[in-house]
């Protein structure tokens, strides 16, 4: 849907939330990783809340492991370590000690890939538009960017609707909260805002939203129906 290949003037954004409610979440930045490798600057890839929640973590002390502990059935870290590992865990070690071991091996196994991942920036800014994972403090106009704090790049909520600075596309929140109808299909409030995340958790699509240099205008589709999942809690 996006011709990285075919036509030297694509481009893709990517809005972050790589990891997390899915078995691929390590295979799923190697993919993104190897777009920007191949196409380079053409392809874009923005740290999403889910992202910037795992480097947290691995930040952390070891006995914060509030993310492992909501990692449900280790179903993200079983995609960064083997379950071999997993099972070789003494079951008489201590949460924090858990917490360590599965932070050393990761980081031992795909070191590379996370210092990539911390890499990634939380916004990118075009002529015709703002592309963020959750959104902007709109209240400060012209000196949004000044102004406003990176948490709010990744975590913003609700979303914001109505005329802002510049259109302003961005995911985070389920486009079937904002659609009356409940749909997962990309949202265009009718001013300034594009929201496309279609809940691939639930859905197993995407939302892919393109921008015509010549036209000016946007459009979008939702990539084909994948078998769908059950939502994560």
């Amino acid at each position: 849907m996006v011709d990285l290949g075919g036509d030297p003037g694509a481009e893709l954004v990517l809005l972050g939330d790589y990891v997390d409610r899915g078995p691929s979440s390590r295979q799923v930045l190697e993919r993104v990783r190897s777009l920007q490798q191949e196409h380079g600057e053409r392809v874009v890839a923005l740290l999403g809340n889910h992202d910037c929640w795992m480097l947290d973590w691995l930040d952390a002390e070891d006995a914060d492991y509030d993310w492992l502990h909501s990692d449900i059935g280790f179903v993200t870290v079983h995609s960064f370590v083997t379950e071999q590992f997993v099972n070789a865990i003494p079951t008489s070690a201590t949460g924090a000690q858990i917490n360590a071991m599965i932070k050393r091996e990761l980081l031992g196994r795909h070191g590379a890939l996370i210092a990539w991942l911390r890499g990634l920036p939380l916004l990118h800014e075009t002529d015709h538009a703002i592309y963020v994972h959750a959104g902007v403090d709109e209240g400060a106009g012209e000196l949004w960017r000044a102004a406003t704090p990176e948490h709010v790049l990744t975590e913003k909520y609700p979303a914001s609707t109505g005329p802002f600075v510049k259109t302003i596309v961005a995911g985070h929140v389920r486009t079937s909260e904002l659609h009356a109808d409940g749909s997962h299909e990309a949202f265009h409030d009718g001013a300034s805002h594009y929201y496309i995340d279609a809940a691939v958790e639930k859905t197993g699509r995407l939302n892919v939203l393109k921008y015509d240099v010549e036209s000016r205008e946007f459009s979008w589709r939702m990539t084909p129906a994948a078998s769908p999942r059950s939502e994560a809690r």
